[in-house]
């Protein structure tokens, strides 16, 4: 028997959806026959009715879910499928969206579970991929796009050593460079030949250009810049590369005073996070010691395997973060299974009670010792 999907039809009523191209994939999502898509409309109607009965609608989240961009979609779905998640497991009316007198936002709330103890903040981070040729030609249109907007009168030729982690750089900081670095050039000499630029990075995102000037044949009436050549040469990232550019942007978006704060990341069909990416990211990368000691007759000990200190949970740093959770969802006839696991942080400064997911079907990786961490059910 169909159910109603009145949220659903609330957000996409029939006309907005006629007007929709068959190639769009909301309109494949709203219409399809597959299999399973009635389920997965279910699950997205149930979420659009937490956002209804919370009042988190506005201009802003209606804009993200009919934009046709499937990742801003996908992003802001993620959002009310952790925050629907979450109410399921412990009770209705447990969500707050007013945090500390923040604007309501979907993505960041706070979980009011026990009388008396802190409220938890939650704040909701989708990892999408990035693979090198698509960030790549991202960069390139938002470097042609800012490159505009600053005057001078011959080409660029531009290098692509690191595209960082995310194409959201900051223009108006590449900007204020271009006009900086430009502004030394004398232009009678750099009409004859090229001139090398200070190379540019971005610390935020990674991006790292090398840049130099190119002579060309002035064009009729040109006061603009353009690009002559934009090359690359940049390499691929690992994932939990990813997975820390996405911790430091949840990062910023804690809240100052002393809470609980835990960061949901949300995996895709299309970047898949497993366990050992995720432990890679957080508590650091796995290496080997060997001993050797110059005494021939000292016994040896035996290899032993170890977490370097490049992880986002570090003693000195990112101790704001109480612990992170990984929200995943799979396929099923009878509905879409949802599950969440929780790495604590060993060194954050308010820890977040691991006692409160008990009995809950929450896997939890907490600190056994100041060695070790053990997952706990």
């Amino acid at each position: 028997m169909k159910q109603s999907l009145q949220a659903l039809e609330h957000f996409f009523p029939p006309d907005f959806v006629a007007s929709l191209s068959e190639e769009n994939f909301l309109h494949k999502l709203l219409n399809g026959q597959y299999s399973g898509a009635e389920i997965w409309r279910q699950h997205i109607n149930e979420c659009l009715e937490l956002a209804l009965r919370y009042r988190l609608v506005d201009a802003d989240l209606e804009a993200r879910l009919k934009k046709g961009d499937r990742e801003v979609f996908d992003a802001a779905m993620n959002e009310l499928k952790c925050a629907k998640f979450l109410e399921g497991i412990f009770e209705v009316d447990s969500l707050h969206w007013h945090p500390q007198g923040r604007e309501k936002k979907v993505g960041e709330f706070e979980l009011l579970l026990r009388k008396g103890d802190k409220p938890i903040f939650v704040e909701v981070k989708t990892v999408f991929p990035r693979d090198l040729e698509r960030l790549e030609r991202r960069i390139i249109d938002k470097l042609c796009r800012y490159t505009e907007q600053v005057p001078f009168p011959f080409a660029l030729d531009v290098h692509i050593k690191e595209t960082g982690t995310s194409e959201n750089f900051s223009g108006r900081k590449f900007k204020g460079f271009l006009t900086e670095e430009l502004g030394k050039i004398n232009t009678e000499d750099a009409a004859g030949g090229s001139s090398k630029l200070a190379d540019y990075r971005d610390d935020n995102t990674g991006l790292y250009l090398e840049i130099a000037t190119i002579s060309v044949p002035p064009k009729p009436r040109q006061k603009m810049a353009y690009l002559g050549i934009i090359g690359g040469e940049a390499r691929s990232l690992e994932n939990k590369e990813y997975l820390k550019h996405s911790l430091r942007r949840a990062y910023e978006q804690l809240p100052e005073g002393k809470q609980p704060c835990l960061v949901v990341l949300c995996s895709s069909t299309a970047f898949p996070i497993d366990e050992d990416d995720l432990l890679n990211a957080l508590l650091g990368t796995l290496a080997l010691r060997f001993y050797q000691f110059t005494d021939r007759t000292a016994k040896v000990p035996e290899p032993e395997w170890f977490r370097k200190l490049d992880g986002f949970y570090h003693p000195r740093r990112n101790r704001k973060l109480s612990a992170t959770a990984l929200y995943s969802e799979k396929f099923a006839e009878s509905g879409i299974g949802k599950n969440i696991e929780i790495y604590h942080n060993p060194f954050a400064l308010d820890s977040l009670n691991y006692s409160l997911f008990n009995d809950k079907g929450v896997r939890q990786l907490v600190k056994k010792n100041d060695k070790e961490m053990e997952w706990i059910s």
